[in-house]
């Protein structure tokens, strides 16, 4: 495979390594914050929920989620951007941040009772967006929840990374495994996702899970 294809880790590694990251959003967004906030306020668990951060970069909403209450574990598949992500989260939360790729790696612990999205669907290839969906089905339990920001914007191949969704394209891919219950539009976006991003939260149903069951 190419190694500047955006399937390859290479090609992320090599934009950590040259600072060529305007996905870097350099602080924990505003939706996010509130979103724990209100998480915290109404949480009466024993037991930390379990937050999964796919393609987690720098890693800034790592220590957020910790601070939260959550147990988190955080992945990406460029050893550069788990370099900064080790390095921003400090001795305390970095064997929490793992380097893996999403649909091989071996996740311990059960189900996660939350996934966090931000600008990792985008990174991907639309071909791989039905994979994507089968993944956090799989990797969420029943009522979990799929969190985050969502970019639409009609996918150009040639002029991605980020390939954004087209409208209705995301109702119609993730109808069959969630059910949208928060869409708004997003507050805090760098200029490359501005008017196009939205805050949703979906819950996971109860339809059969493709492949390992959920």
């Amino acid at each position: 495979m190419d190694h500047q294809h955006p399937s390859h880790p290479d090609f992320w590694n090599t934009r950590y390594q040259t600072g060529q990251t305007p996905w870097d959003f350099g602080k924990v967004p505003s939706e996010l914050q509130d979103f724990l906030r209100l998480k915290t306020r109404n949480s009466s668990a024993a037991v930390r929920p379990r937050v999964l951060i796919p393609g987690c970069g720098s890693g800034y909403e790592i220590k957020a989620f910790a601070e939260a209450g959550y147990d988190v574990t955080a992945l990406d598949l460029a050893p550069a951007a788990i370099a900064r992500a080790r390095a921003h989260v400090g001795p305390e939360l970095q064997d929490r941040v793992l380097l893996g790729d999403l649909f091989a790696h071996d996740f311990t612990g059960g189900p996660f009772d939350l996934i966090y999205e931000r600008t990792f669907l985008c990174s991907l290839l639309p071909a791989r967006r039905e994979a994507y969906r089968d993944r956090m089905a799989q990797l969420l339990k029943y009522g979990g929840s799929l969190v985050g920001y969502f970019y639409y914007q009609k996918p150009e191949l040639a002029d991605g990374p980020p390939f954004g969704l087209a409208w209705g394209e995301a109702d119609l891919l993730f109808e069959r495994f969630f059910l949208l219950v928060k869409d708004v539009p997003a507050k805090d976006s760098l200029p490359l996702f501005a008017g196009r991003e939205r805050w949703q939260e979906r819950r996971r149903t109860s339809h059969p899970s493709p492949a390992k069951g959920g």
